[in-house]
């Protein structure tokens, strides 16, 4: 993009955002962050964060593309740190379902400077919401379960998040337990994919992927989907709610980068830029 095209578009944000925020008291070197938001399909759009010179030019900050979360995701706790590439803040949160640390790329900025300026993180009440953004992704044909063994899946994740809190804890026989319980999945896996596809073993994962911490690769179910059109592009662009590893989110995909046909029951598999907004409580509006 040249730096024409870039003043139009920031030209555009401003004037088609429906969304405008600022952090008062919280600045950068005298000038005050502002967060805009420009949809443009469905809860998808851009968003840019910065700081801005008599409201105008934009000095420094991001323009990127979002996907608004659509429920809450998890009630673990969350922290929140500001990246050292940039003026964007990334959350964290460590959530038993998953059993890896969630990393994701915060939405709301200012309402979390707000927020922060009276109360610290991890704070009770607070909860996340994902979404997330692909560019590569396949549908998957579901694996077949019945009742029974849709209860054991259920009853074995749920046995597995409470070995998580108790290992996170310091109980050292739950972190015995899972060391064992990982190497023997590990050894079943290893000798089963020999003669198996490993798509009718593994029912869903989540797991990073690249250098960037908030790229993952992921295989989870579709639970609903639906199709929206781009207003600048005109593409067409897939949004997907995924269940994958316990937890629920949305994806968004454009029609040209998914292979396959997305149905309810399918399976979802790609990599995806993770993203979200943080839920304060009583939060500033």
């Amino acid at each position: 993009m040249n730096a024409m095209d870039r003043l139009n578009l920031i030209d555009d944000i401003k004037t088609k955002s429906s969304y405008k925020k600022q952090a008062p008291g919280y600045e950068y070197d005298g000038e005050i962050l502002t967060e805009y938001r420009m949809d443009l399909a469905g809860g998808c759009g851009l968003t840019m964060t910065g700081t801005f010179e008599d409201d105008n030019d934009l000095l420094t900050g991001e323009i990127e593309p979002y996907l608004m979360p659509e429920s809450v995701t998890s009630m673990e706790e969350v922290f929140v740190e500001q990246r050292i590439d940039n003026r964007s803040f990334a959350g964290i949160c460590d959530d038993m379902r998953i059993g890896t640390t969630l990393i994701f790329r915060l939405l709301n900025p200012v309402d979390y400077l707000r927020f922060s300026s009276f109360e610290d993180l991890p704070c009770p009440g607070t909860s996340v919401c994902l979404s997330a953004l692909s560019v590569e992704g396949t549908v998957v044909l579901p694996l077949h379960k019945n009742a029974y063994e849709q209860q054991v899946i259920l009853r074995r994740a749920d046995r597995r998040r409470k070995l998580l809190e108790a290992a996170r804890d310091g109980n050292e026989q739950a972190m015995q337990t899972i060391t064992m319980e990982d190497m023997d999945t590990y050894s079943d896996l290893l000798n089963r994919v020999q003669e198996e596809d490993i798509l009718t073993l593994v029912d869903s994962f989540f797991m990073p992927t690249g250098a960037e911490c908030d790229i993952y690769y992921i295989l989870g179910e579709i639970l609903s989907c639906r199709q929206v059109r781009n207003l600048y592009t005109l593409d067409k662009i897939h949004i997907l709610t995924i269940r994958c590893s316990g937890i629920e989110f949305t994806v968004a995909i454009n029609h040209k980068d998914l292979y396959g046909h997305p149905e309810p029951g399918r399976r979802f598999k790609g990599v995806i830029w993770l993203q979200g907004t943080i839920l304060y409580p009583g939060a500033v509006g």
